[in-house]
């Protein structure tokens, strides 16, 4: 059974066309199920975790990153907390705003994501872990005030302008340099910091000495004055810790997908 997560700004009078044709689509495709229509005061977790155990296996979050990561958010916690583990994210954006994530699925707008989800490619990706919080693309944060701890052996502070990045799914358009190797299949996270001076060499160690990105078991980040952005949308205090997380997520993707 399908479980169609609608984000409150859909709500709004003029996606009632859009989201028209979409349900025809998917009454076309086969796919109808259950939507359910987020509000002001409702938990994308709750509902989430209430159609699991009714027996749901496949949520489809409809709006932009920001349904997309709480979606995932709740799938991977449900998961940490001994859930049906076997749960498929789907995802049909809405829009071009905020809608980054989607492009590096692989996945178009609206009636075309039907599609995909028709198609069900399914990748068992990784996820970053934040304190309590999963990310799938990048964790972000400016370099200004920006402490780096890395693997609890050394660290650093930057002071030219710029950004601190934390990899798992390079994103299209993304900082990051072209030989990045994370691609959310390989069971590690990686370390960028872009300059506009210069894109830094951070490692230190001997064993890579030319690489702008390397990876590391956990990173510390810690910034009084600037928060750490999760996929695009969602705003995280520091200090943090940040480490590839032991759960995974089940995602419908595009066959035009970024990796």
């Amino acid at each position: 059974m399908y479980i169609y997560i609608y984000d409150s700004f859909v709500n709004q009078k003029n996606y009632d066309k859009i989201l028209a044709r979409i349900e025809t689509r998917i009454t076309d495709l086969g796919l109808s199920g259950k939507i359910v229509r987020m509000g002001i005061m409702t938990s994308v977790h709750d509902v989430i975790d209430s159609e699991i155990k009714k027996g749901a296996y496949n949520i489809v979050a409809v709006g932009n990153n920001n349904i997309l990561s709480q979606a995932l958010n709740s799938i991977a916690k449900l998961s940490a907390s001994g859930h049906n583990k076997n749960i498929t994210l789907g995802f049909i954006p809405i829009g071009q705003k905020d809608n980054e994530v989607a492009a590096t699925l692989g996945i178009s707008q609206e009636e075309n994501a039907c599609n995909v989800l028709s198609a069900r490619r399914i990748k068992t990706l990784d996820l970053g872990k934040v304190n309590d919080n999963y990310f799938l693309t990048t964790a972000k944060i400016t370099t200004e005030g920006t402490k780096v701890e890395i693997d609890e052996n050394y660290s650093i502070e930057i002071n030219e302008d710029g950004e601190v990045m934390v990899i798992n799914l390079p994103m299209i358009d993304s900082l990051a340099p072209e030989n990045i190797s994370s691609n959310a299949e390989d069971g590690k996270l990686e370390l960028f910091i872009n300059t506009k001076k210069i894109k830094k060499l951070l490692s230190r160690r001997p064993t890579h000495p030319n690489k702008s990105c390397f990876s590391f078991n956990t990173i510390s980040i810690s910034n009084s004055k600037h928060f750490l952005k999760l996929d695009e949308c969602l705003k995280i205090e520091t200090p943090v810790k940040i480490s590839i997380a032991k759960e995974k997520i089940n995602l419908i993707v595009g066959k035009d997908r970024c990796f």
